[in-house]
């Protein structure tokens, strides 16, 4: 069993080494929560962080304040050192008007076998304001974790959303990505983007959609899949231009090795005459003198194609 010092040590260790946190400083908001405690948290003027324990989880709150504009990133730790056992996650995050932020969500299960991760998240943008989420996973190398993030995103006027998935270290077990994004707001802007590896007999489905319903409103939905061994993986991307200048783009690639089985699915729709929405997908795999040249330089072929896939989900 773990301590409180120790389970907070070891958590934020590994989600400083996966994606450079800095935990701890006077200067950054910040939360680390192992299963359903709130071992710390840390926020700074203008920001309010309101945090409840519940049976398997917690529910968080989190507000800027009208203008408030953070320099550096609220870092969030959200993770279990278990190897069995769940952990439910509720966010709801509203950024006020012209406020901006950076949030970089780790999520750590590096002992992870049976083990259910669900998140639900509502974040809400008012007029002006920028918000960039990046969440990173960190899993072990055995074991079968599910995981199920679920996100509804409302732009309002002039609102910009960027959302980053990446989960590419240790096994993805199970995972369903899902996420809502309207931008009803003139003028908003999503750019969202997800990367993945899977390996084994992982199971990967990722499912953005955009519904563009603001005048001028555009988005980037961008998805980056590597299936190797006898993983199978699918991607559904939607973008509807639903106003007056709307523009979006959907950009899947995903690369196969081995017995993996990949799908994409990108899916365009305009219900306004004057949007405009595109989009391109790509199913390939790597090169085989790609692999050769690193073999020859004394990796093995797994070692090879691991370098190979870091370089292409950077």
């Amino acid at each position: 069993m773990f301590d409180v010092a120790s389970e907070y040590k070891t958590l934020v260790e590994i989600a400083e080494r996966s994606s450079g946190g800095h935990f701890g400083n006077p200067d950054t908001v910040s939360v680390v929560v192992h299963g359903n405690r709130v071992l710390s948290s840390h926020v700074l003027p203008g920001v309010s962080l309101e945090a409840q324990e519940t049976e398997d989880g917690i529910k968080a709150f989190i507000t800027l304040d009208e203008g408030v504009r953070l320099v550096k990133p609220v870092h969030i730790c959200f993770g279990h050192l278990g190897a069995k056992g769940r952990q439910t996650i509720d966010t709801v995050i509203r950024m006020k008007r012209n406020s901006s932020a950076i949030f970089l969500a780790h999520c750590v299960f590096p002992n992870a076998e049976e083990f259910l991760h669900q998140m639900e998240g509502e974040i809400y943008l008012e007029e002006g304001a920028s918000l960039t989420y990046n969440e990173v996973h960190v899993h072990g190398p055995e074991g079968k974790i599910v995981v199920r993030p679920k996100t509804n995103v409302v732009l309002e006027d002039k609102a910009l959303y960027r959302g980053d998935f990446t989960l590419v270290e240790g096994r993805v077990g199970d995972l369903s990505i899902d996420i809502y994004v309207d931008a009803r707001g003139v003028g908003s802007s999503v750019e969202i983007t997800s990367k993945v590896y899977g390996k084994y007999d992982d199971r990967c489905l990722v499912q953005d959609v955009v519904k563009l319903s603001g005048r001028g409103s555009s988005a980037l939905v961008k998805a980056r899949v590597v299936l190797k061994d006898r993983s199978v993986g699918t991607f559904y991307g939607t973008i509807e231009g639903a106003a007056p200048g709307a523009k979006g783009h959907v950009d899947c690639t995903e690369i196969v090795q081995g017995e993996a089985v990949a799908e994409a699915s990108p899916v365009v729709r305009a219900s306004h005459s004057e949007a405009e929405i595109t989009h391109e997908a790509a199913i390939g795999r790597i090169a085989d003198d790609k692999i050769a040249g690193l073999m020859a330089k004394g990796l093995s072929e797994d070692q090879a194609v691991d370098f190979i896939v870091a370089g292409l989900l950077r």
